[in-house]
């Protein structure tokens, strides 16, 4: 009993872990660090790429999307690390219309698609090169808020088979606050 709970929990737990079927590329090993497109450009143009972060901008063209993302380094399953530095931003077009509603800046994404040149834009006055990706998949993000509240002050107290419940109160130094990233 205890070893099929046991692989019914590692079947769930290796599920949440899974890459979207939208990120999914064609090679096995996607450039997934921005600072190896940066240093390189040439080395890795035509590649495929796994790239994320948050987006800085959103504009509808007449035939696709133009995201620009600063981006964060990604998990294995294609997930932004929220405690990581930024790597630097790069532009991803997507096909066909984005809402921007949906598509707002601040929120997180991912996208797969293939590297391809790259253009000149500013970051307020500082002239930046902004490497560009052509989207073939993308998946937003959202951050989900768990807290968890430790109550060492409360126990039960038993006699026999019968049992109380006291409570002195909760304790704020046993708060435990963890975000995670799901998809949207």
């Amino acid at each position: 009993m205890k070893k099929s709970i046991l692989a019914l929990a590692l079947i769930v737990l290796g599920g949440c872990s899974q890459m979207p079927d939208s990120l999914q590329t064609s090679t096995e090993t996607p450039v997934t660090d921005l600072t190896v497109v940066i240093e390189d450009p040439q080395g890795v143009q035509g590649k495929e790429v796994r790239l994320g972060g948050v987006i800085a901008s959103v504009a509808n063209e007449a035939s696709r999307t133009r995201l620009e993302i600063a981006s964060l380094p990604i998990d294995k399953s294609g997930k932004p690390e929220l405690n990581a530095a930024p790597q630097g931003r790069f532009i991803a077009y997507i096909d066909g219309f984005a809402d921007p509603i949906e598509y707002a800046q601040g929120k997180l994404v991912t996208v797969a698609g293939q590297l391809r040149g790259s253009e000149v834009g500013k970051i307020g006055d500082f002239d930046y090169t902004y490497p560009v990706v052509f989207a073939k998949g993308q998946q937003l993000w959202q951050i989900k808020e768990q807290i968890r509240v430790d109550d060492v002050s409360a126990y039960y107290r038993c006699l026999g088979i019968r049992c109380q419940y006291i409570h002195y109160g909760l304790r704020p130094d046993n708060l435990d606050v963890e975000y995670r990233v799901t998809p949207e």
